[in-house]
């Protein structure tokens, strides 16, 4: 079930917006286009201010390779000719720039799985590429793609993964003000979208930690549908590291077996969001986990940034 409504940020909090809007270039497997966007608002009793925004373009060429880059860049010439796939992240974390938990890097970190997403669009446009008794070397990865589930059996049988996406409502309509979302570009035809908030609210002895994950399909009638679809409770400690407590409530997603595993998150309770990237690896690998759940995990660690903020 699709989640219709987001919370306003509360006063005395922080919201970090982000979107990456990726569409064909000029088809699926030829290349992609990715435009991403973000920004930090601080949220005041009465007023609100954009403490920082950024904007970044970026083209990938059939083979994932990166041949464009565009927009608030840091270092675009150390971009130009790497692939957003394994390793890229260990790439990014060895360049001077940019900042870990600057907008720009959040951006930038969020390229491979939004390149790997962008494979649900292939399916749901050419359901015949489907092929009778195979196997994905996907099995195993995550617990919607766990061996004699779902996805593998569609697979073996050879009949299509994914031929929709749940109907979604437009993001303006799930927010509770105009402007507790960034301004995106324009919606088109044949693209995907991934938005991402991420409140950080300053209460007696720490911080309350709400977080949204949607990714989406635009199809060619510019229906949108969402794909994969997380929302995230969590108490931090006064440190703005410590993690106390954390619940995932999993809304759209691909397969049956995905919500699944959203209870393992409970799992990090303790940890420090410094090093969250690292537990979640650890403790929420191979079917205990979901690729998009963990990506929304990950995306905690810019929670101590947010808090020192406020």
């Amino acid at each position: 079930m699709v989640l219709n409504a987001l919370p306003a940020p509360a006063a005395g909090s922080v919201r970090r917006t982000l979107s990456l809007h990726t569409i064909p270039a000029p088809e699926w497997a030829e290349g992609l286009r990715i435009a991403g966007t973000a920004r930090d608002l601080v949220v005041g009793a009465g007023r609100s201010r954009v403490s920082a925004t950024r904007e970044l373009a970026v083209t990938l060429d059939a083979r994932s390779r990166i041949t464009d880059v565009t927009g608030e860049v840091s270092r675009p010439d150390a971009l130009i000719g790497a692939s957003p796939v394994s390793g890229f992240r260990a790439h990014l974390a060895g360049l001077p720039e940019p900042e870990p938990s600057s907008l720009e890097s959040a951006l930038l970190d969020d390229l491979p799985t939004v390149r790997l997403v962008s494979g649900y669009a292939l399916m749901m446009e050419m359901p015949e590429l489907a092929r009778a008794g195979g196997r994905s070397p996907l099995i195993g990865i995550c617990g919607g793609w766990a061996p004699g589930a779902s996805a593998d059996t569609r697979t073996r049988a050879g009949v299509p993964l994914l031929e929709s996406a749940p109907p979604s409502p437009p993001l303006a309509q799930m927010l509770a003000g105009p402007g507790d979302f960034h301004p995106e570009p324009a919606m088109c035809p044949r693209s995907m979208r991934r938005r991402r908030v991420l409140d950080v609210a300053a209460r007696p002895g720490g911080y309350d930690v709400f977080e949204y994950f949607r990714d989406s399909y635009f199809d060619p009638d510019g229906r949108e549908g969402s794909l994969h679809e997380y929302e995230v409770h969590a108490r931090v400690a006064g440190d703005g590291a410590t993690l106390e407590h954390i619940e995932v409530v999993p809304h759209a997603l691909p397969f049956p077996e995905c919500p699944l595993v959203a209870p393992n998150a409970g799992d990090l309770a303790g940890i420090s969001l410094a090093g969250v990237t690292t537990e979640v690896k650890a403790r929420l690998s191979g079917t205990r986990g979901c690729t998009h759940l963990n990506d929304t995990l990950r995306f905690l660690r810019y929670v101590p940034a947010l808090a020192a903020t406020l």
